[in-house]
């Protein structure tokens, strides 16, 4: 392969600049995408480097790159190292000052800042826009682009707007990364940002995650497993799925004798900081946290990552124990499991998203507003729709401009396309929606039959994410160091979720047949192995059961 003079560019910057003498998997591909001007969206596990991926291309480039973060937080550490590093990076975002922000918008202005760190929601200010399209914006990058499809539907509808400022922008280069995405979220971060997308992937499997999940029935056996695991050599998270928990455990912990530090959205954001401070220090050992916290942080040296309650998806399970490891040693990603924990998902699935009535509210708002005949701003909008969530609101004005009732200019403004809504598309939106809400209950039930399987941990997450060809056992987690049926032979009360009907291989089935499943009824028999049975039941659903649990029809 010849060496180009851009390549040998890159890696003299490379190792003066970052101080590594080569690319990791996957880096180098990504790197020549952005600056051959490919759309791309990176999906490189925690710990494998992607955040060089904009980096090392934003300093050949003659423009500015703007760089999308979820968390003021994560920001903050990137500007913090490329500043070490003695590259020119701002953040802007709420924590700001006046003055801090004064200053941060001459630098902008003036083109001195090579990147510049922002949260989605900030591009839905029309002076910051105007801002930043003074400058040429060559690339373009959403930093853990998953949030677009898990975030960005319900509590933070700010992530669908950034396809519009993207236009907005004059459609510079786009990088999306993420450490997990499933086909089909990939499709929606595709859509979401109008952009096909070159997909490099280099897998999720991490032999150094050892999972392990311990079943439980109450409260107290929860806290007494903590307060042993909290003990564990190195750093360490315990997630909670609540600000209330979150404080709960916190308190019970200390009051045990266990020295854990807090992290939540509620505390104030100096509280916030100090915390991640002690924390990335090694201060304090031990942090009690929401699922925010640790997301993008670069601490090598977390050894166990434990959740004292189960995330909704896989997906979720994968990206907050992936944050353990990332030096590459060994690290423990156990998950606390009883059955009750399924009420707090499923209460966080109800209303979840935005419906038909919605849609056709924010559509009168707009009238209210005078769109038809002038552009209007959010907050006039915002003002005619008291009665719809600010989040609902947000998320049916994106819809409504998905069925063209609606455009946005420049200026973000909105203004009115039809007299009256097209009813139809209105009503094939929100079915769209009332879909995505039971793919959700799918993605939790996946959820649970990991929690529940006697499969290979790493098997199970594999197979969700589409990459268990040729994978059969880590031979690190709890299934395959112990044997299910060793493991929990003094527990039997643990598994009456769901009790085997049969010995395992028993019986032999083939496709077609009729068979039998506790709690799922009747299906049949899409396919069949030594280990495992795939079955496809009337409500259209297909789901993997240990031959154990079923039996003939």
């Amino acid at each position: 392969m010849t060496t180009t003079v851009q390549d040998k560019a890159l890696r003299r910057t490379l190792q003066e600049t970052f101080g590594y003498k080569r690319f990791r998997a996957g880096q180098e591909e990504v790197i020549q995408g952005v600056l051959s001007g490919i759309n791309t969206l990176a999906v490189m596990p925690t710990g494998a480097g992607k955040s060089l991926c904009y980096q090392l291309p934003a300093l050949h480039l003659r423009g500015t790159t703007v760089v999308v973060s979820p968390l003021i937080a994560l920001m903050k550490d990137q500007v913090d190292k490329l500043g070490e590093a003695g590259v020119a990076a701002i953040e802007v975002n709420s924590t700001l000052t006046k003055k801090e922000q004064s200053a941060a918008e001459e630098t902008i202005a003036a083109g001195k800042s090579e990147m510049i760190f922002t949260t989605p929601e900030r591009l839905s200010d029309p002076a910051f826009m105007n801002m930043l399209r003074r400058n040429r914006v060559d690339l373009f990058v959403i930093d853990e682009a998953h949030c677009i499809s898990q975030w960005g539907h319900d509590f933070r509808p700010a992530f669908l707007d950034i396809g519009s400022a993207i236009e907005a922008l004059g459609n510079p280069t786009v990088l999306a990364l993420t450490a997990t995405a499933t086909a089909s979220v990939i499709e929606d971060i595709g859509r979401q940002l109008k952009k096909k997308l070159q997909v490099i992937n280099t897998g999720v499997y991490r032999d150094n995650l050892h999972y392990r999940v311990l079943h439980v029935t109450n409260e107290r056996e929860k806290l007494a497993h903590l307060a042993e695991l909290a003990q564990l050599e190195g750093s360490g998270i315990i997630y909670t799925a609540t600000v209330k928990n979150c404080n709960a455990l916190f308190e019970a912990l200390n009051g045990a004798g266990v020295a854990v530090g807090r992290y939540h959205g509620r505390l104030s954001t100096k509280e916030r900081a100090a915390n991640q401070d002690e924390f990335m220090s090694g201060r304090c050992r031990v942090m009690v946290a929401t699922n925010a916290f640790g997301l993008g942080i670069d601490k090598p040296d977390i050894r166990f990552v434990v959740h004292h309650q189960m995330p909704g998806t896989l997906e979720a399970y994968y990206q907050e124990s992936g944050r353990a490891g990332r030096d590459g040693g060994p690290a423990k990603c156990i998950l606390l499991y009883d059955t009750r924990d399924k009420r707090v998902q499923q209460f966080f699935l109800g209303g979840r998203y935005p419906v038909l009535a919605d849609m056709e509210q924010a559509f009168r708002a707009l009238v209210d507003a005078n769109a038809h005949t002038e552009p209007v701003s959010y907050a006039q909008v915002s003002a005619s729709a008291a009665s719809v969530s600010a989040n609902k609101l947000k998320v049916a004005l994106k819809l409504l401009k998905d069925a063209r009732c609606v455009r946005q200019d420049r200026q973000l403004r909105y203004r009115l396309t039809q007299t009256d809504p097209d009813l139809t598309a209105l009503a094939q939106l929100a079915d769209e929606y009332s879909a995505k809400g039971e793919s959700d209950r799918e993605k939790l039930e996946r959820m649970i039959f990991y929690a529940q399987s006697a499969f290979c941990r790493w098997k199970v997450l594999l197979e969700y994410f589409e990459e268990a060809e040729d994978f059969e056992r880590c031979g690190t987690c709890d299934n395959c160091v112990d044997a299910p049926e060793r493991k929990f032979a003094s527990k039997p009360r643990q598994r009456k979720r769901m009790q085997p009907i049969a010995e395992p291989a028993v019986a032999v089935f083939k496709t077609g047949d009729r068979v039998r499943v506790p709690r799922y009824g009747e299906g049949r028999v899409e396919s069949a192995s030594a280990e495992q049975i795939q079955v496809a039941f009337p409500d259209g659903k297909t789901r993997r059961f240990m031959g154990a649990y079923v039996a003939r029809a």
